[in-house]
């Protein structure tokens, strides 16, 4: 197929605007990263996004556009694969063989730690570059580059990651086997076709991912699928890869609000809360329902190199699932079990299973369920932790005259999360039920967990972490002129302190906010409300100090936060949360006028996750 010429076009502006002459790589703004690297401000050069503006000058010249700046792309483009090809590690006997830094400035040496992922991504570029413009590098180039396709292939056997981590295990099985055709290798072919299969009999039988509901993610393993069809030129792993596309799309529409142009909650990796902030999924989207979803343009598709790997991809979805992108499901709401997590001791996560195998694991289903009704979707899981990229609760809603495919306007949502000091905290223990708009959560902290990471940054059980801020943050976002009513009256421009009900008015919905209880260290907590951007934040302070607490969470007596969301489209009805304190748990039941009770148990003192999972365990049928 010949590029696609609004992604290649994304592509090119990103490239040529950012290629730095001096270094033959792309400059580009270091943003903050809490892991793998300590470039983290200022300008730097970015190592994959200069094998994208690779591909990215072939798929331009093949186009006609020739010319960059006075010199050909073509030359240009070898002058970069050059001195990417020269930043890889290609030492067998290294920990670090096959990889690439994030940074040219960095080298592998000092990452904190380096990125394994970076064989998978790096590789499946260099594929691409080899499988649609190998015959035209020079030789000697030519054969550098597959010498480096063959390094990033070692690396990934040598890995062989989990199949649980869905997104670089399928990208693993595409770059391993690009690789077997451009080199003509068949133990690499061979260990593509197996993972392939691996994975085509654990996701056709799930028809769910580990990594539920990621849109980011969504968008790699669509790729990753697509590329196998595309590219690889096997009848019966093509057959596999259609079938896993299904299988991906079907993930994809289950929560598909097209109200909004968003995904309902909950997400287990999520980049940007608003889906519309990171283009690729709604990309795939336009391309294969252009008749009806129009989100980009050239002066709305942001500038990105990277945008080269969907320029070159074929994106399809199933004739009989594209009517579904129109239209909400039949069912107002999808209750599905992602997957079976396991947790062992001493874990600060749920792992898969066979990460837990050798240990007696507790299994605990992680369940989703998302409910849309109109303009409206709420959803939540049973059972997490609180990473910065999960989103254990979120909903979505649409005001009369939203263009869903508008990306410039602000998203509307409702969503959580626990900050320490500022950043997003791993460490707490998210619990819900969920019956239509109405979602039961309680909070309460992990110990060990990880910090700003999920594991990366570990604090160890009885470790004392200097604290000065920990708190349990609601997000209201989209308001506009909504009326905001906090404990019966209307909400001022000043913080509001003292406060368990909070009531969102607007044209379209009615969304409700209760806190039934909250402690830290036996002291009651409540909430304190305040107008934030275009919405509102509502902030429980579990500690609020001005000089760091020295805080030991195995000594913590009890830390939670238990309450109720609501979201309608219409009027609500009343309800009330009643409370019941046990033995290091905390029972909640919602209590409408018309009956229908709600139910849920979560833990209220620091525990280990599988102490958690215990507890979480008894909220299942």
């Amino acid at each position: 197929m010949n590029a696609e010429p609004l992604a290649l076009d994304a592509a090119r502006r990103g490239g040529d605007t950012g290629y730095d002459p001096d270094r033959d790589l792309i400059l580009a703004d270091a943003t903050p990263n809490p892991i793998h690297t300590r470039i983290v401000s200022g300008r730097a050069h970015r190592i994959r996004d200069s094998l994208a503006y690779v591909l990215a000058l072939w798929e331009l010249h093949r186009t006609g556009d020739t010319i960059v700046d006075g010199e050909q792309r073509i030359a240009r483009a070898a002058r970069v694969l050059d001195e990417v090809l020269s930043l890889q590690d290609t030492d067998p006997s290294s920990s670090t063989y096959g990889l690439w830094a994030y940074w040219a400035e960095e080298p592998l040496s000092e990452m904190t730690p380096p990125d394994w992922n970076w064989a998978d991504f790096l590789g499946e570029f260099l594929s691409l570059i080899l499988l649609r413009h190998g015959a035209d590098l020079d030789p000697s180039l030519r054969e550098r580059a597959r010498a480096a396709l063959g390094h990033a292939s070692a690396s990934i056997i040598r890995r062989d990651v989990d199949l649980d981590y869905t997104n670089i295990a399928v990208k693993g099985a595409f770059v391993t086997l690009a690789a077997g055709r451009v080199l003509e290798d068949d133990e690499l072919t061979a260990y593509g076709r197996e993972r392939l299969h691996r994975l085509h009999a654990s996701l056709t039988e799930s028809r769910s991912f580990a990594e539920y509901n990621s849109p980011t993610y969504w968008h790699v393993v669509m790729a990753a699928f697509t590329g196998i069809r595309q590219y690889i030129a096997d009848p019966e792993l093509v057959d596999l890869a259609e079938d896993l596309e299904r299988v991906a799309w079907e993930h994809f529409l289950a929560r598909w609000h097209p109200p909004t142009g968003q995904l309902a909650g909950p997400m287990a990796r999520c980049y940007a809360t608003d889906l519309h902030r990171r283009p690729g999924p709604l990309l795939v989207v336009q391309r294969v329902a252009s008749d009806t979803w129009r989100f980009f343009d050239e002066s709305t598709l942001p500038a990105d190199v990277q945008a080269a790997h969907d320029a070159v991809l074929d994106y399809r979805i199933p004739d009989d699932l594209r009517p579904l992108l129109d239209r909400s499901g039949e069912s107002p709401t999808v209750r599905e079990t992602f997957v079976e997590t396991h947790y062992i001791p001493d874990q600060v996560a749920g792992i898969s299973a066979a990460a837990a195998k050798g240990h007696p694991p507790i299994a605990v289903p992680t369940v989703g369920t998302s409910w849309q009704e109109g303009a409206a979707t709420l959803g939540s899981v049973n059972f997490g932790d609180t990473w910065v990229q999960r989103r254990p609760l979120l909903g979505y809603w649409a005001e009369p005259g939203d263009d869903p495919s508008e990306v410039a306007a602000i998203a509307r949502y409702v969503s959580v999360e626990v900050l320490r000091d500022g950043h997003g905290f791993a460490g707490g223990s998210f619990s819900a039920a969920q019956e239509g708009g109405d979602v039961l959560w309680s909070l309460s902290c992990a110990t060990p967990s990880g910090d700003a990471h999920i594991h990366l940054d570990t604090i160890q059980a009885g470790e004392a972490v200097p604290t000065t801020t920990l708190t349990v943050r609601f997000s209201i976002r989209g308001l506009d002129d909504a009326d905001v009513l906090v404990d019966g009256s209307p909400l001022g421009d000043a913080p509001q302190d003292g406060v368990h009900h909070v009531r969102v008015l607007t044209r379209a919905i009615r969304l409700e906010w209760l806190l039934a209880a909250a402690r830290f260290e036996g002291a009651e907590r409540s909430a304190r409300v305040v107008r934030a951007d275009d919405g509102l934040d509502i902030d429980i302070a579990w500690v609020d100090g001005r000089e760091p607490l020295d805080i030991v969470f195995t000594d913590v007596a009890d830390v939670f936060a238990s309450g109720l969301v609501r979201l309608r489209n219409g009027e609500l009805d009343d309800a009330r949360v009643a409370v019941e304190h046990g033995d290091g748990v905390i029972l909640l039941r919602r209590e409408l006028t018309g009956g229908g009770d709600l139910a849920l148990l979560a833990p209220t003192t620091p525990g280990s996750r599988l102490e958690h999972a215990l507890v979480a365990a008894r909220n299942l049928p």
